[in-house]
């Protein structure tokens, strides 16, 4: 057999174990989603349709750690807050009271939660949610990922955009998810 059939039978008899590791690497990648939004910077948004008011707001992120906690949620209420090194949760819990009355938790009294009975407890997918292409953009462009929470009796909607300031002033990019407002 000449040199150039053994390199071509060595290329052929390699190729299904180099596929195998190719979707070796493609399932690691898929195992932590995360890996995405490694260097983007995250903001918060926070509200409620108008005219309602929610007490006692918790927001727990995948791991069961607090990212955002109010006495009293409104429209006129928007949180507005930048999550400085935190990661894109994987799902955000929310939950709110019939009481805004500050307490320690049973199971560690070092931390607080609010009193009264849960009325409100919804379970969210969220980093599966945003698509490539606004991460992309803010990696080309800069900005920061919004992920924008607006809380209703009946549920919460979830959306998100890119925050970017051009000339000084506010630009929302790329809106998505349940909601598309732009204007705060």
């Amino acid at each position: 057999m000449n040199h150039t059939k053994r390199k071509l039978v060595a290329a052929l008899t390699s190729w299904p174990w180099l596929m195998g590791c190719k979707q070796l690497v493609s399932a690691q990648s898929t195992q932590d989603p995360l890996q995405r939004f490694r260097g983007i910077g995250v903001v918060l948004v926070c509200d409620a349709i108008a005219g309602i008011e929610l007490k006692g707001v918790e927001f727990y992120d995948d791991r069961q750690a607090i990212i955002y906690a109010s006495s009293t949620q409104s429209k006129k209420g928007r949180a507005i807050l930048a999550l400085g090194g935190a990661r894109v949760p994987l799902t955000v819990r929310v939950v709110w009271h019939d009481s805004s009355k500050i307490v320690g938790r049973k199971e560690n009294p070092n931390l607080d939660t609010y009193d009264g009975n849960i009325i409100g407890d919804y379970t969210l997918p969220i980093a599966s949610r945003i698509p490539d292409e606004v991460l992309q953009e803010i990696r080309s462009h800069g900005g920061a990922l919004r992920l924008k929470f607006r809380l209703k009796t009946d549920g919460v909607l979830f959306g998100w955009d890119i925050e970017r300031h051009i000339g000084g002033a506010f630009a929302p990019l790329m809106p998505g998810g349940d909601f598309l407002e732009m204007k705060y």
